[in-house]
């Protein structure tokens, strides 16, 4: 009798044990909620964050405030999310340079597997190259052409170091066999002001970024970085067409949490944004910025950035890439 009251009491207790966690995962979430950009405002990354942030906040019923912590190639804001405690109230957004840090550092302050829960992959765009309308350049062929005759001298803005656009530039000058000047910026947004002020030559860009500034003729097309042209600028060429094949750069985003966050709160989170991308405006919104919408589970991101990690290693290793 006595054994049989202590299992029973065990077991209640096994029983209360369960209630805190299941009613924590129940009431996420019961305060506001904060989300980590690492790059500054204005940028893609920024706009859609407050896209999604807006729809989140709404739906959740809680305050979704978007922190912007640039700087380091990403390093400092994706540094934030690490620290963070995993109660799903911080939250961070990655882009390329969260995969192409681990290659390009020879050490970070937090480990990119083992420190995240990867919750999304959100949405993509590819990367257009844009050069400053007083540069004699129209074509891809042009820029070869000029940065053979006076290497070094073409510059080159990124959005950081370790960022795709970076990247993008390597990239270029291994397979075109060039040099050019790289410029790194804390984000896209001073990147592309003093694209516009003239005082860098010329960037690769996330084409709804620079659009406008096309069409104002602020800025000159040169090629888009995919395999086929976009709808949102059907008479830019690819680079394939302008003879440099398979080069494809574009910038993607998608949200992790700090490891450790309980699963249930992941997998609320991922299915709210899933949830969010698939509504109608929120679609037309980002069509109409040059973004597709993704939308994944945590498995699919992880695989994804998997991927994307295994694709940066070689690339490189390829560009001879660093973080200077």
């Amino acid at each position: 009798m006595r054994l049989n009251m202590i299992r029973l009491g065990l077991v209640a207790l096994s029983a209360l044990a369960v209630v805190p966690s299941v009613t924590l995962a129940q009431a996420y979430p019961s305060k506001p909620i904060t989300i980590v950009v690492p790059f500054p405002a204005g940028g893609t990354l920024d706009n859609l964050t407050r896209s999604l942030g807006q729809k989140l906040g709404e739906s959740f019923k809680q305050p979704v405030i978007i922190d912007n912590k640039p700087g380091a190639g990403t390093l400092i804001g994706t540094e934030i999310v690490a620290r963070a405690a995993p109660d799903g109230y911080t939250l961070g957004m990655v882009a390329n340079s969260f995969a192409i840090n681990p290659s390009l550092h020879e050490s970070l302050r937090y480990d990119t597997v083992k420190d995240f829960a990867p919750i999304s992959w959100v949405a993509y765009t590819p990367h257009m190259l844009v050069a400053h309308p007083d540069v004699p350049v129209k074509s891809l062929k042009d820029i070869i052409a000029a940065a053979k005759a006076k290497p070094g001298e073409l510059s080159f803005a990124s959005f950081g170091a370790g960022t795709s656009p970076h990247i993008a530039i390597e990239m270029l000058k291994t397979q075109a066999d060039i040099d050019v000047l790289h410029i790194p910026y804390r984000g896209q947004a001073p990147a592309l002001n003093d694209l516009l002020g003239g005082h860098v030559d010329m960037m690769f860009a996330n084409t709804p970024d620079v659009l406008p500034h096309i069409q104002s003729g602020k800025l000159r097309a040169i090629a888009l970085a995919d395999d086929t042209r976009t709808a949102s600028a059907p008479d830019v060429e690819t680079f394939a067409e302008a003879g440099v094949k398979g080069f494809n750069s574009n910038s993607w985003y998608g949200v992790i949490a700090p490891a450790g966050t309980p699963q249930p709160i992941i997998d609320q989170l991922s299915a709210e944004f899933v949830r969010i991308l698939g509504l109608a405006d929120i679609r037309e919104r980002l069509a109409a910025q040059g973004l597709e919408p993704a939308g994944t589970t945590p498995a699919e991101f992880a695989e994804h950035l998997k991927s994307e990690m295994d694709k940066a290693e070689k690339m490189v290793k390829t560009s001879n890439a660093s973080a200077q």
